[in-house]
């Protein structure tokens, strides 16, 4: 009780004291040792200076409790701010008076320790400092930027090799640095101008850019360019990723080669995919594994190697050569080649070698002075080999005109016997090079380019291998089969050029598949779909024997010409000429497709563990009902079952296939399909639940149960 009134009375002394002198007194407590203003120089661009946790952004202001140091000599002070006053530095330590007139250098200190930089958790870099040559507290002082910043993420391990010392990370600056895989990595960069920067992969340099490094920004590595040099057109399609090509493992350039690194269960098969499909995938020439090491050619079979090992692949479009090695194995060594010597083959020399010559013009050679007579068919080829040769989309190739060549592309038919110069120019790891069919000694300069197929121009009113008279609208031996007949073959008819035959005013649905055949041999003689599907109206496709169900873009009613010698099928819009159509060389654009009506009769579908990797969609095939061949979605109930209601025109008894689906694709046919069951029944005793067999994929069997 006796301190509570000592303390009162003390404090009535003080306040009778004010009151006396009616003045208000401000205690200043003076402040040890020395303090100064701080600022940093930036300005609008200037972004990189503190990270905000908050808006994830970077801020050009103090947070405060932050460090200064202040260095003379071997002299060493830490001025530190508050978030109260966070510009106002200070340091109280003795002997920090005797800063004051000395030339001193003024740094950002990271964290606690002085070392550690981490840049998310304030300024970073190491590098926002100034220098003053004669200290004045007073002054305050205004710090420079003097680095950028490094941004980095990626699925592999890299590194990034400088012609300067520009990385400052960890406390060390130097010209190397390797960061690791699967991060978000920020590294503090000198500010240099003219730097070669490059990035490397499991020690194989994939590329480099010089740079002028601006402090004034944040530089990330994949908009340089850097790391990711990833092949805009290649990549790996195979068992391991359930063969989607619409989705490859990427393929990374690595000087003139791409590579995939550390693929695993490649015995299953894979191939190298342009990234808009199928269209050109390259395979192998053999259907046994391949050897590990050895440089090969691709051909048109999965490639497969003797075991489920890890492998990193590399493929050399431009020569069509392919290598797998045991993964993180240095880049196996390209075998030297010759430069190749072009030769012009064909029936008019039996398919040998008539040899090119250059010209002066770099890449253009020519045959001439070459006989040729109407029908004969040529290709370009290596004289050495079979392996490489070019051919092309069209037919009938006529006199003064130049083609699209593709590599190992069709035979080209020329339309009208004459004398030529026949001019190729090659265009190394273009998509096409370029034929020429020239009146000898003309000009190839003078040719024009032709699109679609030409007139053949028989010698004496015969066309050369062919009876003298056609007569259209004959029943010819092929047949058109599909979606719109209920599978049940439309004979096609003779047209005035005996290799042509058509089948007119034919309604075509989107998606709904079709194929050409020639029914006296059953399905030995079948055309589908090769590399290029969803056919766009008033096109046409090279098909492939034994290729999958061809599809159209678009519905319409259109004639369809199949060209028996060349395979060529024709999607015209009724009343169109066929030779006014165009080739189409990618997948056009997959329709939407509307599900059909349906009722209220289910069936459910339980897939096993395989038929549920990689997201897989589900779908049922009906056919054989009054209403046609029909496909239903369907849909998950729960506890890894799906379902799908019957489409009008079926009851139970009726015919299904459950089928496996691609998930990047909306539409239900053939193409999009991944695995399917056997031709089933669905019961007619209330089993309504199909399982299908465990650790099986393609008609792997199963049992029906009631759900």
């Amino acid at each position: 009780m006796k301190k509570f009134w000592n303390l009162m009375l003390a404090a009535m002394v003080i306040f009778g004291a004010a009151a006396c002198n009616d003045v208000d007194v401000e205690v200043v407590t003076p402040e040890a040792g020395l303090s100064f203003e701080a600022t940093i120089e930036t300005n609008e661009t200037r972004t990189d200076v503190v990270f905000n946790e908050g808006t994830k952004k970077w801020d050009t202001v103090w947070t405060g409790n932050e460090t200064l140091s202040v260095v003379s000599g071997w002299s060493r002070y830490d001025f530190k701010n508050s978030v109260e006053n966070k510009n106002h530095f200070v340091c109280t330590n003795d002997g920090v008076k005797d800063l004051v007139g000395k030339k001193v250098t003024i740094k950002l200190t990271h964290d606690t320790d002085g070392n550690t930089l981490n840049s998310k958790k304030g300024k970073a870099g190491g590098h926002i400092e100034a220098t003053v040559d004669a200290f004045d507290p007073a002054e305050g002082v205004n710090l420079q930027v003097k680095s950028a910043f490094l941004r980095y993420s990626s699925d592999y391990e890299v590194t990034l090799d400088a012609s300067a010392q520009i990385f400052d990370y960890n406390g060390q600056v130097r010209n190397t640095i390797t960061l690791p895989a699967g991060e978000d990595v920020w590294v503090a960069i000198k500010t240099e101008s003219d730097v070669t920067l490059s990035y490397s992969i499991n020690g194989e340099k994939c590329k480099e850019k010089t740079l002028d490094l601006d402090a004034k920004k944040i530089y990330n590595l994949g908009e340089l360019g850097l790391p990711y040099a990833v092949s805009a057109k290649w990549g790996i399609a195979g068992a391991f990723n359930d063969w989607t090509a619409g989705t490859p493992e990427p393929m990374y350039e690595v000087g003139d080669m791409l590579v995939a690194f550390n693929l695993t269960k490649l015995n299953d098969g894979f191939k190298f995919v342009q990234n808009k499909g199928w269209d050109g995938a390259k395979g192998s020439k053999t259907t046994t594994a391949v050897a590990s090491g050895e440089w090969l050619y691709s051909g048109d079979n999965d490639i497969k190697t003797a075991d489920a090992a890890a492998y990193d692949v590399y493929f050399a479009p431009a020569r069509s050569m392919y290598c797998i090695v045991a993964a993180g194995s240095a880049t196996p060594e390209m075998p030297e080649v010759e430069p190749i010597t072009w030769s012009l083959a064909g029936s008019f020399n039996n398919w040998g070698d008539t040899l090119m010559t250059a010209t002066d013009t770099a890449n253009l050679f020519v045959a001439k002075g070459v006989e040729l007579k109407a029908g004969d068919e040529i290709k370009i080829k290596d004289s050495k080999t079979w392996d490489t040769s070019y051919g092309g989309g069209i037919t009938n190739l006529e006199a003064n005109k130049w083609m699209k060549a593709y590599f190992n592309g069709a035979n080209i038919v020329v339309a009208k016997s004459g004398s030529y110069d026949v001019y190729f120019e090659y265009a190394e790891g273009a998509e096409y090079s370029k034929l020429y069919l020239v009146d000898a000694e003309g000009d190839y300069t003078t040719a024009t380019e032709q699109t679609a197929n030409g007139t053949l121009v028989p010698d004496g009113g015969e066309e050369p291998g062919q009876p003298e008279e056609v007569t259209p609208g004959e029943n010819s031996e092929w047949a058109l089969v599909g979606a719109f007949s209920n599978w049940v073959d439309k004979t096609m008819l003779t047209t005035t050029d005996a290799d042509v035959v058509v089948l007119k005013n034919v309604a075509l649905k989107a998606a709904e598949g079709f194929l050409v055949r020639k029914p006296s041999t059953d399905w030995a003689d079948k055309y589908g779909a090769g590399n290029v599907n969803y056919i766009k109206a008033n096109h046409y496709i090279t098909t492939q024997k034994e290729g999958a169900d061809m599809c159209l873009e678009a519905d319409g009613t259109y004639d369809i010409y199949f060209n028996i010698s060349t395979k060529n099928i024709y999607i015209m819009v009724a009343g169109t000429d066929y030779a006014n159509a165009t080739l189409q060389t990618v997948n056009g654009e997959e329709p939407k497709q509307e599900e059909p009506e349906v009722t209220e009769k289910v069936v459910y579908l339980k897939p096993n563990s395989n038929w549920t990797q990689s997201n897989a969609r589900f779908a049922a095939y009906f056919w054989g009902g009054t209403t046609g061949e029909k496909w239903v979605s369907m849909t998950a109930v729960g506890d890894g079952t799906y379902e799908a209601h019957l489409p009008e025109g079926y009851d139970y008894g009726c015919n299904i296939i459950f089928c496996r689906m691609n998930p990047s694709t909306t539409a239900n046919n053939w193409n999009n399909k991944w695995n399917q069951t056997s031709d089933l029944k669905t019961p007619t005793d209330g089993k309504n639940l199909y399982t299908v067999k465990a650790g099986t994929w393609d008609k792997g069997g199963g049992t029906w149960s009631v759900k």
